[in-house]
């Protein structure tokens, strides 16, 4: 059986040849299949020497061919057009002009081209029908193809394949079923391929194609991997397998592969140099990444190499480097500007460690915040401002953290209560916060002692459905709550106290997992339940949260002090000190 998928192509070329014929079919038949394995500089190479030595119609076809399927449509309507020049009656540069056509969007053209071609022949030549049906699939673009026209053509072919022994009528009938959506009975010509020709590798990229085009990333891989056994050097699987790693996020092995593409198909183009440097980005390779932008100097004029020094430049640490890229990018390509590119942007900003960078940084990162469904920046913009001790601004963008996340984190609830509750004691005193009449001073700092009990509550609460606990929650909302009442001491007491107390039960109660050291709050919240004690003149249960302290620090001044109560006023004759008696003379004995 004849298993060569291009052996169809090359049937009419060699009948009646010399002795050298073996040779030259060899030749073709390697250069096919370079360029079905995209290593077009390879093929290139050995279909121009056989034109250039031997300038007939077939080899013309050929080098068009191979120039049609690398893109380069004006070189290969140079050599069809010399082909069918060459030779009238041979109908395959005819094929290969409707190819030119079709790249061209004129399907009016192309078709008349393969029909007149097919009429030539009678319908009798399988090389004609194969290689119009394939320039009927050569495209994804709508204009650029006609899978029904190309089906047409490929029954006649099939008719014509008594010993179903053509394996490219197969795969190239589930090429037009691809284009048609239909991917069943796409599915099922490259298995009908396989069963012509088991190794054939390009069957099975084609079914994992298929999958990927269905986001089924997992089935996609598994036939890539096939197709990778099959022949490992079909270049082509591996950039269709990189893509399917990629959006399994397995970054680092899409890049990999990507590498494996670019080696094995020796491509030298740079939107592909391009995507490696994008995967080796998100597998957090930045170096990697750097290292591919720099190939592509002097080689491409796409703004996007900009946007991607400036991510890789951003994460590396290199931030007047990616505030420069970004900053060029942004001005010379704003309609392709995206939140990612506000986000490094913001960062790189930030890092800069001066007041304007800080002030640029949350400017970009707020133009990214709103976009952005991968990261909740808001929360990035609440921390730099927490760091930078403007908590009132913290506590805005944190509030804005819960309420932009469907799933907000405990911390977010922790640093919320914190930032109001940092904020509180300098209400009327911060010169960077709008003014505000003194009268209203108390009333608002009530507000942000109130919001931090708020934010520690359902801190707690979250915690505690999980089954787990916080009890510095009880701690922080017992502080809020006295701190929220400083002119009404009673109520202050009676609602931080039980807190305190709460704090102290999950503090005091064994758990392995908790390592948090809490002398420091317990001293705290001791000392704070021994004043409310007093206030209520309740000196023994003072005394015994004192001594609860003691047992933590004995050496703790302000409590032994309070525990040695009020010294009596002196008297008199206690101002000066009583003179001592003189020592007695010692009487030696006789």
């Amino acid at each position: 059986m004849m298993n060569n998928q291009k052996q169809s192509l090359l049937t009419i070329l060699f009948v009646g040849a010399t002795m050298a014929t073996p040779l030259l079919a060899q030749d073709v038949q390697t250069a096919l299949k370079d360029i079905e394995a995209e290593r077009y500089t390879k093929a290139g190479q050995t279909l121009t020497q056989l034109a250039t030595s031997s300038p007939t119609a077939d080899n013309q076809f050929y080098l068009g061919y191979y120039y049609l399927k690398s893109g380069q449509i004006d070189k290969a309507k140079a050599a069809f057009e010399k082909g069918a020049a060459a030779d009238s009656k041979n109908q395959l540069n005819n094929i290969g002009l409707a190819g030119v056509a079709l790249a061209k969007s004129d399907g009016a053209t192309a078709k008349t081209l393969i029909d007149n071609a097919v009429a030539q022949t009678k319908s009798k030549n399988q090389d004609v029908l194969i290689r119009g049906a394939e320039m009927y699939t050569l495209s994804e673009q709508p204009k650029q193809n006609d899978p029904a026209a190309a089906l047409s053509l490929l029954t006649i072919a099939d008719e014509k394949d008594k010993k179903n022994e053509n394996a490219e009528i197969e795969m190239l009938m589930g090429d037009a079923y691809f284009l048609k959506n239909d991917g069943g009975n796409a599915i099922t010509k490259y298995e009908n391929a396989l069963a012509i020709s088991p190794t054939l590798a390009e069957a099975n990229y084609k079914i994992g194609r298929l999958y990927l085009r269905g986001k089924n990333y997992t089935k996609a891989q598994e036939f890539f991997k096939l197709a990778i056994q099959g022949d490992p050097e079909f270049a082509p699987t591996y950039r269709a397998y990189a893509d399917a790693l990629a959006n399994s996020r397995a970054y680092k092995a899409a890049a990999q592969n990507y590498e494996l593409y670019v080696q094995k198909s020796g491509t030298t183009d740079p939107e592909q140099l391009l995507d490696i440097a994008r995967y080796k980005f998100l597998a957090q390779d930045y170096q990697g990444a750097i290292t591919y932008l720099d190939q592509l100097k002097g080689k491409i004029n796409n703004p996007i190499i900009d946007r991607m020094y400036g991510w890789a430049y951003s994460a590396l640490g290199k931030n007047n480097e990616s505030v420069e890229s970004l900053n060029r990018f942004i001005s010379t390509a704003p309609q392709k500007v995206m939140v990612d590119d506000y986000k490094y942007l913001g960062r790189a900003y930030g890092q800069l460690g001066t007041p304007e960078g800080d002030s640029l940084s949350v400017a970009n990162l707020e133009k990214a915040a709103p976009m952005d469904t991968t990261e909740n920046l808001y929360r990035e913009i609440g921390e730099k401002y927490y760091k930078t001790k403007k908590y009132d601004k913290a506590a805005t963008y944190y509030a804005k953290t819960i309420a932009n996340d469907k799933k907000p984190q405990n911390n977010d609830f922790l640093w919320l209560g914190l930032s109001n509750y940092q904020y509180a004691p300098r209400v009327g005193r911060d010169s960077t916060a709008a003014p505000i009449d003194t009268a209203q001073i108390p009333q608002v700092k009530q507000q942000y002692y109130l919001r931090a009990d708020s934010a520690f509550t359902l801190m707690a609460q979250k915690i505690e459905a999980d089954g787990k606990k916080y009890p510095l929650a009880y701690y922080y909302r017992a502080g809020a709550n006295y701190y929220a009442y400083p002119n009404d001491k009673e109520k202050a007491a009676a609602l931080a106290g039980p807190l305190y107390e709460k704090f102290i039960e999950q503090a005091m109660a064994p758990d392995s997992s908790d390592k948090t050291d809490y002398k420091r709050y317990l001293i705290t919240s001791y000392k704070a339940l021994a004043g409310f004690s007093l206030l209520k003149k309740d000196d023994a249960k003072a005394k015994e949260y004192f001594d609860k302290v003691l047992a933590i620090d004995p050496n703790d001044e302000s409590v032994k002090k309070a525990l040695e109560g009020p010294k009596p006023a002196p008297t008199p004759t206690q101002t000066r000190p009583t003179p001592k008696a003189p020592a007695k003379k010692k009487v030696a004995s006789k």
